[in-house]
């Protein structure tokens, strides 16, 4: 299921020629792969780079310990004489880079564009990132409570102060709507008239809460 699901998001074209000596040595110590007609480099953290010094940039060196990742070429299925690449959004994603150093599905027929929901995914707060079929451009799909064209910002819910009754103000607090009541004034809507003690209300559906 997953290699259809990998293959869901490839395009087959046919190979290209392999990088040229300049575009290898602009990648050295890294390698040269072709995505496309576009010669890029393969970095440490799989995203694709235009250089060497970019994938420097990208994935600066450090001197913590590396971070151990499952192995998610131990099983893959990549034809003699090509190399399992895997990509850093799903363990169990992975892809080959062939002979001739072109990045194509796992049984290297083709090759795979530079698709950016598997080796860069844009989308946040688990938003699932799809590739639009006629751009080859990534767009995020976002859960409930987000928006965003990367599904970055919070929704917030809907507030209106001609919801709440006797001067109640309508306030947005911890991802809820609340009827914040004047004194002598209580209730889900600030609809019912409390006159034993001057208190403040705040209601919070399907809940209300009185305080002092």
């Amino acid at each position: 299921m997953i290699v259809i699901a990998i293959a869901l998001f490839m395009q087959l074209h046919n190979a290209y020629a392999q990088c040229s000596p300049q575009a290898a040595q602009n990648c050295v110590p890294y390698t040269c792969v072709q995505t496309e007609n576009i010669f890029s480099c393969l970095c440490p953290n799989m995203q694709l780079a235009s250089s060497a010094a970019e994938c420097d940039i990208i994935n600066p060196p450090t001197t913590q310990p590396p971070v151990v990742i499952p192995n998610q070429c131990s099983t893959a299925v990549c034809p003699a004489g090509s190399t399992c690449v895997p990509t850093n959004q799903n363990p169990a994603l992975y892809v080959c880079v062939c002979p001739n150093n072109i990045i194509a599905n796992p049984n290297c027929p083709g090759v795979l564009p530079n698709n950016q929901c598997l080796f860069n995914n844009p989308c946040r707060n688990g938003g699932t990132c799809v590739i639009n079929q006629l751009t080859q451009q990534p767009l995020c799909v976002c859960p409930p409570n987000t928006y965003g064209q990367n599904c970055a910002n919070p929704c917030r819910p809907y507030c209106d102060n001609s919801w709440c009754y006797n001067g109640g103000r309508c306030t947005n607090a911890y991802g809820q709507a609340y009827c914040m009541c004047p004194y002598n004034y209580r209730g889900r809507r600030c609809e019912l008239r409390y006159s034993a003690y001057n208190y403040v209300y705040l209601y919070h559906y399907p809940h209300y809460h009185i305080g002092k």
